[in-house]
């Protein structure tokens, strides 16, 4: 019967394994802390966060918030316009969550309605204005597409 010897891991090999193993997981929550610091950041100086005003009809105004989830934070839009039974006021269309976009100057809206999809396409131009693409396709086969130019309402 052949004999197995015991291997024998020296001292100094245990300790270099435990050491590389607590750094790696110091520099891993070092990394998490960060991150997450960074995305509450980018998510508190978001330049689409506010009210947004324009002068037309179709689409009078915009407002804008951002909201923290567990798996991070999210813009919310509220579109409104100037209402069909009496134009003297505007109406809201509900309260939606914005769509996660690459680029940091571009967010869109999705609405769904009974006769019709309707998205906002909302580019940046500067600190105070944007434009806004607003595309409706109805479900008869119709599309209606137009472009409002917005500006940030004063706090």
């Amino acid at each position: 019967m052949p004999q197995v010897s015991s291997a024998r891991i020296p001292l100094r090999q245990v300790m270099a394994l435990l050491l590389t193993a607590a750094l790696t997981l110091s520099l891993s929550v070092v990394f998490t802390v960060t991150s997450t610091k960074e995305a509450a950041a980018l998510c508190s100086a978001n330049q689409f966060d506010g009210t947004w005003r324009s002068s037309d009809a179709r689409l009078k105004r915009i407002d804008v918030w951002q909201a923290g989830e567990e798996s991070g934070c999210h813009l919310y839009a509220k579109a409104w316009s100037v209402c069909e039974n009496d134009s003297s006021y505007i109406c809201s269309w509900g309260s939606r969550k914005m769509g996660d976009s690459p680029e940091p100057n571009f967010q869109f809206v999705g609405y769904n309605w009974s006769n019709a999809d309707e998205v906002l396409q909302l580019r940046m131009q500067d600190r105070s204005h944007i434009s806004v693409w607003d595309s409706t396709d109805y479900h008869v086969g119709k599309r209606v597409s137009f472009t409002v130019a917005m500006y940030k309402s004063s706090p």
